[in-house]
């Protein structure tokens, strides 16, 4: 009787020392065995480097399926990941650039849709991560930065931990992304691309704000949530940002809806994420497919509790709230906090009996309400309970205009004037010590 024995395929660590001329033959001895048919595939990538056509060498490997072995439990990820960047240095090897671009996306594709063990997700984006270091196109980056984000575990994506813990949450940060893409080629980077990006790091904080919903343990989830909300919300917006109004489609109009909807519900928390979202032309587009909705984001945006509670007694009007899963309560407290912010951007000292105006409470609820606008960040401010007036410090701008450019003008007026006044004193008091000696 025969005796069939198993042969264990060689480790990339053991088998690729150094990138050579004998490397390449080396990683199809790695590759071969998890292809689909490993002699023809040999001979095929033999042929294609003997040849020098790696293009048609790299075409092979990604066609027989050979990647999805490095997926496997046989190999660390620094082993799969040294074997998958000797593969990549062969796209160097590609004379026609437009053709390394388009395997290079397969290779990403390739790892991507490959089948391994449980818990590849962290080996997959690695393999992706290691091509996108080994390639320069600003496009191919862009490309192989979303199927990272794509690819990449919660863990690796959620922002609010220090800088540097996770280095892929740390470079989805808008502005580091921004500073990168000007560095990548800038204008050259077509919208399909960025759109792909935006729209990859917006899904990813959906599975980032799900996991951490589930996650009663972490006593840091309320910050972790605030930062997961306020990312996916700017990358919405950079998302439609990239849109004319012209070129607005299904996708442009999906995303819209959605950030108005956010906008709407967390008003506070989004503050300083979302003070362009009414100058974008899809958001605009709203007020033709979803005028409810866009009227109701615009008092969010702009407006005072009065105007809230003229659209609510509207019955046309209404029906917003239930229609995208608005609690009605919450956004009236919002509404009020709101308001508050916006006569404290109007005066410097408030009286007790202005606020409960504005607000329609009880002269008795004035102080909690300002505690809660100061509690959110919105304002600073003091209360004077003898002379019942609120002493604004600072108050975030809910809106800037020609109104506002005139409020700040006088009040530079008044400062100007007030330094002038200073020197002054400050001169005649030095020429009178210089006329006493």
């Amino acid at each position: 009787m025969k005796i069939m024995s198993t042969v264990a395929p060689p480790h990339p660590s053991s088998t690729l020392v150094n990138i050579s001329d004998d490397a390449a033959p080396a990683l199809v001895k790695v590759l071969a065995p998890s292809a689909s048919n490993p002699d023809v595939f040999e001979s095929a990538c033999k042929s294609a480097i003997e040849g020098g056509d790696y293009a048609g060498f790299l075409r092979t490997v990604i066609a027989s399926g050979a990647i999805a072995g490095l997926l496997q439990s046989a190999y660390t990820l620094d082993e799969a990941v040294g074997a998958f960047s000797l593969l990549a240095v062969h796209l160097d090897r590609v004379a026609d650039a437009t053709a390394a671009t388009e395997l290079c996306g397969a290779l990403a594709d390739a790892v991507g849709s490959a089948a391994g063990d449980d818990g590849d997700a962290e080996k997959k984006s690695a393999m992706v991560a290691a091509l996108f270091n080994l390639r320069s196109d600003g496009t191919e980056k862009v490309r192989l930065l979303t199927k990272i984000v794509e690819l990449a575990e919660v863990a690796a994506l959620a922002p609010g931990e220090p800088r540097g813990v996770s280095p892929l949450a740390d470079m989805v940060d808008a502005s580091v992304l921004q500073s990168s893409l000007v560095l990548w080629g800038g204008d050259g980077i077509g919208n399909a691309e960025l759109r792909a990006l935006y729209k990859a790091v917006s899904k990813g904080m959906d599975r980032v704000l799900a996991k951490l919903a589930s996650d009663e343990e972490d006593k840091t989830t309320a910050a972790k949530f605030k930062a997961a909300k306020e990312r996916k919300q700017t990358y919405m917006l950079l998302f439609l940002e990239t849109y004319k109004e012209s070129q607005l489609d299904g996708d442009a109009a999906s995303f819209a809806q959605e950030a108005a909807v956010y906008a709407i519900r967390d008003p506070i928390d989004l503050f300083s994420t979302q003070r362009r979202i009414l100058s974008l032309p899809a958001v605009s587009d709203l007020q033709k497919s979803q005028p409810a909705l866009y009227d109701l984001l615009k008092i969010f945006m702009e407006g005072k509790l009065q105007d809230y509670k003229d659209f609510t007694s509207m019955p046309d009007k209404v029906t917003v709230f239930n229609a995208f899963g608005l609690d009605e309560g919450a956004c009236m407290k919002n509404m009020c906090l709101l308001s508050l912010v916006s006569l404290a951007g109007e005066h410097e000292e408030i009286p007790y009996s202005a606020i409960a105006s504005t607000l329609n409470i009880k002269e008795g609820e004035v102080e909690q309400w300002v505690i809660r606008a100061v509690s959110s960040g919105l304002m600073e401010a003091k209360m004077d309970q003898l002379r019942k007036v609120v002493l604004v410090e600072r108050c975030a701008v809910r809106q800037f205009g020609s109104k506002e450019w005139t409020a700040l003008k006088v009040r530079l007026d008044k400062w100007k004037t007030n330094v002038k006044g200073v020197l002054d004193a400050l001169e005649k008091s030095g020429a009178a010590a210089a006329g006493g000696q």
